[in-house]
C-alpha cells in the first residue's frame, strides 16, 4: 500500500517510501516499509510506547517520514471510497442499460433490482465520507 504526504516541504510516501505516520491509537496494524535506497521491505509497529516518532531503514538508517495514523486512515478511507464509487457507477450504469432495454428476463429482472445495491453503496459512501471528516 503506498501512502502519500507532505513532509518539510518535500512530497514523501509511507509503506512503500515512507511518510508520516502518527501513532496515538492502540490497535493498530504495523505497516510494510520499502526504503528507496537500499529497497529493503521491514514492518515498522506505528504503536509504541516510545516518543520517538521518526521512522528510519533499519539497514541505511535513511529517514523515511513520521508515525501519523490519521494520515494512514485517511488513505484507507480513500482507497476503498475510490474502489466503491467505481462500481456504483458500473452498477448504475448496469441499471440504465438493462432496465430500460429489450433483453432476456433475467438480464432485465437484474436491471430492476440493482438499485437496492446501488442504494447501499451510496450510503456507504456518504458514511464513509463523514467518517473521513474525522480524521481531518
Amino acid at each position: 500500500m503506498l501512502h502519500a504526504a507532505k513532509h518539510g516541504g518535500q512530497a514523501t510516501h509511507s509503506a512503500a517510501f515512507g511518510g508520516t505516520i502518527n501513532a496515538e491509537v492502540n490497535g493498530v496494524l504495523p505497516e510494510v516499509f520499502e526504503c528507496p535506497t537500499c529497497e529493503r521491505q521491514f514492518v515498522f509497529e506505528l504503536v509504541e510506547a516510545s516518543e520517538d516518532r521518526s521512522i528510519y531503514c533499519p539497514q541505511c538508517k535513511r529517514y523515511l517520514g513520521e508515525k501519523d495514523v490519521n494520515f494512514v486512515l485517511l488513505t484507507e478511507i480513500d482507497e476503498l471510497t475510490e474502489r466503491l464509487r467505481f462500481e456504483r457507477d458500473r452498477l448504475e450504469k448496469d441499471e440504465a442499460v438493462y432496465g430500460m432495454t429489450e433483453c432476456d428476463a433475467e438480464l432485465r429482472t437484474y436491471g430492476v433490482e440493482i438499485h437496492k445495491v446501488v442504494n447501499i453503496l451510496r450510503r456507504t459512501l456518504a458514511d464513509l465520507d463523514a467518517l473521513k471528516q474525522q480524521y481531518l
